[in-house]
């Protein structure tokens, strides 16, 4: 073998080498790659079996409540009204009270979401406002605030008649007295509810902006147990007055007693429940003072009047003046009229007309007519030519039934609800008409 040789022999054998040695990395890479990581791989991550790790649980806010108007507000408006919202979450409960525990009513809305007060605010009244919502992820949140209402610029006071737990005849009107003036009649007309025992159908009536009467379109049933809710607190009146009360009335209708007075025939029949019970003589108004016609309610009696005509417009020095204490007197209308004992005018008792406008009666009559008349029983005067004029006394009944409804502000004739009335409570002054009216007496 020459040199050359053996340098080509020397040469092949490395190539071989290094041709084995490429051979057997790429035969391990390979299998390498075949057969799973490598052991530097299989340290640093996970194998197919085992869990994949957790996401991080998401934290949805709390509900955020807002109340308007603001915790602490004093002379809130009375027209206002109470909101409350939530935000990142839903309303589950609101509640708007005074410190009675008298609550404001509202409504929700269909989402949810908030919550606003139907109900009217009381005047000079601090309220607390308590609401609680639920966020998305179920926590509840409470929130609560206080506000002051601003005082009424006037207040509606009231007077009623008939009394509290008084047994009336069956002509008796509700009649409630106001202090100040009203201008939101329909308003304050529906928070007028009268309940009755006994089925009927009856409406209000205003007489100016201070006076309201409820009758029945009949008399009422006899033995009639009726309640008045006079539900004013909270009501606007108009003009900046308010109602800041609210007074329940109870009385009861005794029996029927309806007495006709006969001008022409100068007579007086009394119907106790439909039958008449008694007829006597009586003289009424001479031609110059004639009593009035129409349907009375009888206002109030007394044992004894004094009967002053100065009172009526016939001064002292008149040859028609008088002035006398008169006995069993039973009043009709608030112009002076009255049924009443006269032993002066006996002799002209079922002949003729002598009176100054009174129905004059003998005594044992009169007394006995002053023993069973109640307030609120009805005298009919027919025969003479003087109308009765309405407000002259308790003058409901003169009045055709469309026409007393016409009278209402929110179109009266309901029928009153039948119920058990509620427990009787104090309300007040009794009603009585003006001062200057009810001195007057025409004997």
């Amino acid at each position: 073998m020459s040199s050359r040789d053996g340098l080509k022999t020397a040469i092949l054998g490395v190539v071989g080498v290094l041709v084995l040695s490429s051979l057997a990395a790429c035969e391990r890479a390979v299998a390498i790659d075949t057969l799973g990581p490598s052991p530097s791989q299989v340290s640093a991550a996970p194998t197919n079996n085992a869990p994949a790790p957790s996401a991080a649980p998401s934290i949805s806010p709390p509900a955020q409540l807002t109340v308007a108007p603001a915790d602490g507000a004093t002379a809130v408006a009375l027209g206002s009204h109470v909101s409350v919202s939530v935000a990142d979450g839903t309303l589950t409960a609101v509640s708007v009270a005074d410190s009675d525990g008298n609550t404001v009513v509202g409504s929700l809305d269909p989402t949810l979401h908030s919550w606003d007060s139907t109900g009217t605010l009381v005047p000079g009244t601090q309220y607390l406002v308590t609401a609680t919502a639920v966020s998305q992820g179920g926590t509840s949140t409470e929130a609560s605030s206080t506000f002051t209402t601003a005082p009424a610029a006037n207040v509606l006071g009231m007077r009623i008649a008939p009394l509290e737990g008084e047994v009336v005849g069956v002509g008796m009107p509700i009649v409630v007295y106001f202090t100040a003036a009203v201008t939101n009649e329909a308003a304050v007309e529906r928070a007028l509810v009268v309940d009755s025992a006994l089925p009927i159908v009856g409406s209000w009536h205003w007489y100016g902006n201070k006076e309201v009467h409820y009758r029945p379109m009949s008399y009422w049933p006899a033995g009639d147990v009726v309640t008045l809710h006079a539900n004013l607190k909270g009501v606007d009146a108009g003009k900046g007055v308010w109602g800041t009360e609210n007074r329940t009335l109870d009385f009861t209708i005794g029996d029927s007693r309806v007495s006709t007075v006969d001008a022409v025939t100068h007579e007086m029949s009394v119907a106790v429940n439909g039958k008449v019970v008694r007829t006597f003589p009586v003289s009424t108004g001479r031609d110059k003072y004639p009593t009035t016609s129409g349907i009375h309610v009888v206002l109030d009696k007394a044992p004894s009047v004094v009967m002053d005509s100065a009172t009526v417009g016939i001064p002292k020095g008149s040859p028609d003046y008088y002035y006398e204490t008169v006995l069993w007197d039973v009043r009709i209308s608030w112009s002076g009229e009255y049924v009443h004992a006269a032993p002066w005018s006996v002799s002209s008792q079922g002949r003729a007309n002598v009176s100054h406008g009174c129905v004059n009666a003998s005594p044992a009559n009169a007394q006995w007519f002053y023993n069973l008349s109640s307030r609120g029983d009805v005298v009919v005067v027919t025969g003479t030519p003087r109308p009765l004029e309405s407000g002259n006394g308790w003058t409901d009944w003169n009045m055709t039934w469309a026409k007393w409804v016409a009278g209402s502000a929110i179109g009266g004739g309901s029928a009153a609800a039948s119920s058990s009335p509620t427990a009787p409570s104090s309300y007040g002054a009794t009603a009585t008409p003006p001062a200057s009216s009810s001195a007057s007496a025409t004997p």
